[in-house]
């Protein structure tokens, strides 16, 4: 098969951090073709298939035998194709792959997650500008929700037509223009410049900070302990999304973030929108504490340095509650503010107990907080 296939002479190098998608996009603009036309250059297509359509996993991973191919065709190596998909996080700040990587197995792995977003990604139209059009691979996690640099709510859908950004399909794609079929219009393809967007402004230091440390775990994905972190906030996200009027309320922060707080109706689904991720990291990480700026910094801050790598941990020493949550104990819905209470592990996974339930593990209740695939 490799005889058949030829090396392209124009190939762009991977961006930093780059998505798999974004760099077709950028091999299809180096050599003047659509998205499509890159993909069958670059032999993700097998030569002999006569017809070829993306999935909407297409940069969740690639198969052993097409890495193979294009790096016959393009010369980048299957090593750095795969820094470009999103089992690059899998086994680091992602939980372990599944053995089997055939799509419907994928597929509930993702979904089970519920952090990652296969079919869209995120993004900051500065840094688009900034890069020539190149999309980072950790836009697509559900915890990049602000760009650090450029001070902005990152978007995560198009100000004209209201679709994902960055989708493998429908449409004509490109690293651009949204380009998402409008089918209340005669079928016709949104021509907005994703670059030109204005995303909202983001003032609030605290989620600044957070963002910068969640930054830090995921450009690293498999340093020790990142895991542990980004589970233990992804279950105080689910907490509150699940039971946010036992939570407390939204702090004081951007006006942008209060007016989406109070405008979701009850439909937390965040993955979808990084307002509501940021809101809910902001309940979670300052909630109930943010009268005393003491204890603020003490409890929020203490188990997450500044590099954001939690320092190393015996299995003898006390588990930190990093984030507030809601109490696992049976009957029990108080809020746990963080730093306050102890984390048990069970079944693989840190629980909160409020501090009157935490010499009785045995009383923890975790049925109802277990994500299943849908």
């Amino acid at each position: 098969m490799a005889a058949s296939l030829r090396r392209l002479a124009l190939v762009p190098d991977p961006h930093p951090g780059e998505s798999l998608l974004s760099w077709v996009d950028a091999l299809a603009k180096r050599n003047r073709v659509g998205r499509m036309q890159a993909l069958g250059l670059a032999a993700f297509v097998r030569p002999d298939a006569s017809w070829y359509r993306p999935s909407v996993l297409f940069g969740t991973y690639l198969t052993a035998e097409a890495m193979a191919r294009v790096q016959v065709t393009t010369g980048i190596s299957a090593e750095r194709q795969r820094r470009m998909t999103i089992m690059h996080y899998a086994d680091g700040v992602l939980p372990a792959p599944p053995s089997s990587q055939h799509r419907q197995t994928v597929t509930a792995w993702l979904a089970r997650l519920q952090l990652v977003l296969p079919a869209r990604s995120r993004a900051c139209p500065a840094c688009l500008r900034e890069n020539g059009g190149r999309w980072l691979l950790r836009w697509r996690l559900t915890w990049s929700f602000a760009c650090v640099r450029h001070r902005v709510f990152l978007l995560g859908e198009c100000r004209g037509c209201g679709k994902g950004l960055h989708q493998v399909l429908p449409g004509p794609g490109s690293s651009a223009v949204c380009g998402q079929y409008d089918w209340t219009d005669s079928g016709r393809a949104c021509p907005r410049v994703i670059s030109r967007m204005r995303p909202p402004r983001l003032h609030d230091e605290h989620l600044l900070e957070c963002q910068r440390r969640l930054d830090a775990l995921v450009d690293r994905p498999h340093r020790a302990g990142g895991l542990d972190t980004l589970r233990s906030l992804h279950l105080a996200l689910e907490d509150i999304r699940i039971s946010y009027d036992d939570a407390p309320s939204l702090p004081d922060t951007d006006a942008v973030l209060h007016r989406r707080w109070h405008g979701h109706r009850g439909a937390l689904w965040y993955p979808d929108d990084p307002l509501l991720t940021a809101a809910l990291i902001k309940i979670a990480t300052v909630g109930g504490l943010r009268d005393s700026q003491d204890a603020y910094s003490q409890a929020d801050m203490a188990s997450w340095p500044a590099d954001g790598f939690p320092p190393a941990t015996t299995d003898d020493a006390p588990h930190v509650n990093r984030f507030g949550a809601r109490c696992r104990a049976i009957a029990c819905a108080a809020w746990v503010p963080p730093g306050q209470g102890r984390v048990v592990h069970a079944k693989g996974k840190p629980h909160v107990l409020c501090p009157a339930h935490v010499g009785h593990p045995t009383v923890l209740n975790i049925g109802p907080f277990v994500p299943a695939a849908p």
